[in-house]
């Protein structure tokens, strides 16, 4: 009943939700009991979108390089479930580096890897902006994955609910997906997709949404490390017409600890 009073509720405005700060896609598996994980994830705008009118108006400044960065810390509680924290930061049109949210989740795996002809995982979060019209924001992804020889597909549709803020806004609906190639141990060739369609009782126009792709290489640099690079394109006017991403990740274990997932890309 409380989701239907959300969507059905009068006098909501489209709202720009994706999260710059989570440009990843996740499989359904997760990487194993007693891993933990450090990683950090940056994205770069050289030279970002103008504002429209109606940002303008809003005092919406423009993406100019606009930095964000995330360090993250992942830990294995089972071989199915892993917990992280998220610390991101950003600098705005080339300005000094800056709080900018506090982000907790949980991810989880339905099944054994191959048990079904689909993979299914879940992830909640719980996001908390600072000095945003929502102080609190909770998301939730069913995860799909399927391996197709050496390709694998990840899909990650999201959904998300602005809990505690000062604007009327209902469950809004983003969207994750890449394929990749396991070219070999060390080095994976894959395709990203992420976008922002709004909230879900009425989307936004097209001009309004945001939507990229990304060619990425994620790849090992040595045991335990891995990185993810490529750029991203806007497809729409909404969006910016390129954003870099850069990520490092490092993996270990504590002595009598378990850990270690499959081969491929954990981004």
């Amino acid at each position: 009943m409380l989701v239907g009073l959300l969507l059905c509720g009068p006098g909501a405005t489209g709202v720009q939700a994706l999260n710059f700060f989570e440009l990843e896609v996740y499989p359904a598996t997760t990487e194993g009991k007693g891993l933990h994980e450090l990683e950090n994830v940056t994205s770069f705008v050289a030279n970002g979108r103008r504002p429209t009118d109606e940002e303008a108006a809003g005092e919406e400044p423009r993406r100019h390089r606009l930095l964000r960065t995330t360090l993250e810390y992942d830990y294995g509680l089972t071989d199915k479930i892993d917990v992280a924290a998220y610390l991101d930061l950003q600098r705005p049109n080339g300005a000094d580096l800056e709080y900018a949210q506090s982000r907790f989740r949980a991810r989880g795996a339905l099944f054994d890897k191959g048990r079904f002809p689909l993979d299914l995982g879940w992830y909640v979060e719980a996001e908390v902006p600072y000095k945003a019209a929502s102080e609190l924001e909770l998301e939730f992804r069913p995860i799909v994955s399927r391996d197709i020889g050496r390709f694998s597909v990840d899909l990650n549709p999201m959904f998300e609910l602005p809990t505690v803020t000062s604007e009327r806004r209902t469950l809004e609906f983003n969207y994750g997906a890449r394929v990749y190639y396991r070219l070999s141990r060390t080095l994976v060739p894959g395709v990203e997709f992420f976008g922002d369609a709004g909230q879900i009782r009425r989307f936004d126009p097209a001009r309004e949404q945001q939507h990229y792709v990304f060619a990425a290489l994620y790849g090992r640099l040595a045991r335990g490390v891995k990185f993810v690079a490529g750029p991203g394109f806007g497809l729409t006017r909404a969006s910016d017409p390129v954003i870099v991403k850069v990520g490092v990740e490092y993996e270990f274990t504590l002595p009598g600890g378990g850990g270690g997932g499959p081969p491929g890309p954990t981004y």
